[in-house]
């Protein structure tokens, strides 16, 4: 077997006018087209951001508007470069490189001589690049990333949404504009049968009787493979449950199957525990010696999806039955850890997935306007018993909400949610996929936000109909929120219009001219709830003291409006209600404090009522997901509730009450 992780390498970072590297590089060593910075100590993968900050030559852009001095790192070519040498590949041997997340397009290059083109920062590539490499003599590797594509923020079009790279980062209402450039996960060049093997995709399925189980492995290979045999185990605790051999059949592609293993269930955070197997697959050559191998970590659940205690005729089903027992769904919206998703670590993910776990969540929904998360956040809510609702990258624009229907952007979201399958599909936490966020009939000068889409749009029924042939596994959904209506009004309660609903936001649609009597209209609204899932709830409450201190910028804080506050809170302050019931003291710091209790009191309150009453309609309601679980950028004020330093807001623990201890 023949890898090297990239990660390995030492790397170098060096800026460049627009394609001044083309020059730079091809001309003799006298010219006068140089980088125009770096070169510079570089990881693989990180975020060019990161980079530049480490070297001194980007501020904070978690601190105060500094956001704003980083966007021109757009408007360059950025150079990730290494010396490598492949002494033990084959010499002569086709070298690929394997690279799940490069954002988001650019060049290839060995020894200044381009060898591939790549473009798409959710399509995994796998690039041939020759022969080149594979001679025992170093070579310098170069991955250029041109500038980011012009895509939009939170208001624009859908339909006018074409590269799918994740649209928080252009600017949303809880992050700034913030493009990030580079490898966000990591890769590595491959030759022999680590080039000319795949493994394509890995399902498991738990049998009626709750005891026994099926796995099943697709592979593909090359022509020229090595591979005679294949052996297939399934292990607990480190011994071999079942095992198979079997030939590899000619013509590229084989499927194998362990069937009727005896296994235990994976159970749902707080429905019981979270049992996992080993998975390993290893190729054999004639010999017998293995060229080739590949485990995975599995589980096995049986999910069914049943109509809610009385909901309306044609209504989708919205009562989940894991393992044959009703769960109902309780959790938030998650988007990544950092507002650069490249440099979230390990530990980042650890430490949220383990707040939510704690608790009491067991379900998260992964927003369409950030990515597919990556195989650490998966692993980690395959081991904490976390469910993962993961929606493919499309999502609402205010203006228009209509995905696009071009053929070429079809094509490229069906090529996108069948990597998104063979990524992630195996992992036993996946719950549904969900064609978008917000997606809803309507256009320009139309009336938008009350009907949602359904698979009779052309690229939701493309998606629709790939998901049914290459996961029947899992549940697809158009979008979310589904059914007759967007928004569940108080006046049509009671005429089955309400299915998965999302909002309200906060109490600006609720009157009364102070927290306390908007509380009682919103109390009204819930407990007349007829709504069959709650999957996007929000209420806003400012961040930590700490929070607000750490990241601020001096002398912005108070009062909570002006450059700072709108810089990404302007829709969340709630500052003209806060005044009207307020007594202000005319100290800055006082006053300030009191607003922090104040607002964070209301949320958790808010959110406790939503909470309550949702879990006690139970199964005539199927679950309840918060927007949004935590913070991903120093937000004054947010509906998270954990703020970016990692501290759990007042609304945590009552929501926890009611997730955990309720």
């Amino acid at each position: 077997m023949a890898r090297i992780d990239l990660s390995a390498l030492d790397w170098q970072l060096t800026g460049w006018r627009p394609f001044a590297w083309r020059l730079g590089k091809e001309q003799e060593e006298s010219t006068p087209i140089k980088a125009d910075i770096g070169p510079l100590p570089a990881r693989f993968p990180a975020s060019v951001q990161q980079l530049l900050l480490e070297a001194g030559l980007l501020p904070d852009w978690n601190v105060g508007r500094n956001s704003l001095a980083c966007e021109w790192v757009e408007h360059r070519h950025w150079e990730f470069s290494a010396r490598v040498t492949l002494e033990q590949f084959r010499a002569g041997d086709s070298v690929v490189l394997e690279a799940p997340g490069l954002d988001y397009s650019g060049w290839i290059l060995v020894d200044c001589a381009e060898k591939a083109r790549f473009e798409g920062t959710l399509t995994p590539h796998r690039l041939d690049l020759g022969a080149c490499l594979a001679d025992g003599s170093p070579h310098l590797l170069s991955i250029i990333f041109e500038e980011p594509p012009r895509e939009q923020g939170q208001c624009g079009y859908t339909s006018n949404s074409h590269y799918f790279k994740p649209r928080y980062n252009y600017g949303w209402d809880w992050c700034p504009r913030i493009v990030p450039v580079g490898p966000w996960e990591p890769a590595a060049l491959l030759t022999g049968q680590d080039a000319a093997c795949t493994l394509v995709n890995v399902t498991t399925e738990l049998g009626k009787d709750l005891k026994t189980g099926d796995v099943r492995v697709s592979l593909e290979y090359g022509p020229d493979t090595d591979l005679h045999s294949i052996y297939l185990s399934l292990c607990e605790d480190g011994s071999e449950i079942t095992a198979l051999t079997a030939a590899v059949p000619d013509g590229g592609k084989c499927t194998l199957t362990l069937s009727d293993c005896a296994v235990e269930p994976w159970f749902p955070n707080g429905a019981g525990l979270q049992k996992r197997y080993a998975l390993r697959i290893t190729g054999h050559n004639k010999s017998g010696r293995i060229v080739w191998g590949a485990s995975r970590k599995i589980g096995f659940k049986r999910v069914e999806w049943q109509p809610c205690e009385g909901a309306p005729a044609g209504a989708e089903p919205w009562l989940c039955v894991v393992n044959g027992r009703p769960v109902f769904l309780q959790g938030v919206n998650w988007v990544p850890p950092k507002a650069i998703y490249h440099d979230a670590t390990f530990e980042d993910y650890a430490r949220l997935l383990g707040l939510y776990r704690d608790m009491g969540v067991n379900v998260l929904r992964v927003w369409g306007g950030g990515i597919l998360e990556k195989s650490s956040f998966y692993d980690l809510c395959d081991e904490n018993g976390l469910l993962v609702w993961q929606e493919l990258p499309l999502s609402s624009s205010g203006i228009e909400n209509c995905p696009p229907d071009t053929p070429e952007a079809i094509a490229l979201l069906k090529q996108i949610a069948e990597a998104y399958i063979k990524r992630r599909g195996y992992h036993v936490s996946l719950l549904l996929w969900s064609g978008g966020n917000e997606l809803t009939w309507g256009g320009p000068g139309e009336k938008i936000g009350v009907v949602p889409l359904d698979a009779s749009h052309p690229c939701l029924d493309a998606l629709k109909k790939l998901f049914e042939e290459k996961d029947p596994a899992h549940r697809f959904i158009a979008t979310s929120p589904t059914g007759p209506r967007f928004y569940a009004e108080a006046t049509e309660y009671g005429h089955g219009l309400h299915h998965d609903i999302h909002g309200p936001w906060g109490l600006s649609n609720f009157t009364g001219n102070t927290f306390v009597e908007r509380l009682e209209a919103w109390r009204a609204y819930w407990e007349k709830d007829d709504a069959l899932f709650r999957s996007e709830v929000g209420m806003p409450g400012a961040a930590s003291p700490a929070c607000l201190e750490r990241f601020a910028e001096p002398g912005a804080l108070w009062p909570p409006e002006g450059l700072y506050w709108r810089h990404t809170a302007a829709w969340w302050t709630q500052w003209d209600l806060y005044q009207s019931g307020a007594s202000l003291r005319g100290d800055a710091e006082a006053d300030l404090a009191a607003y922090i209790a104040e607002t964070q009191a209301r949320q958790a309150e808010a959110y406790a009522i939503a909470a309550s009453t949702c879990k006690k309609r139970f199964p005539q309601c199927g679950g309840f997901i918060i927007w949004m679980g935590h913070d991903c950028f120093p937000c004054p004020a947010n509906n998270a509730v954990i703020d970016f330093t990692g501290a759990p807001k007042p609304a945590y623990y009552s929501l926890k009450r009611i997730f955990a201890d309720g």
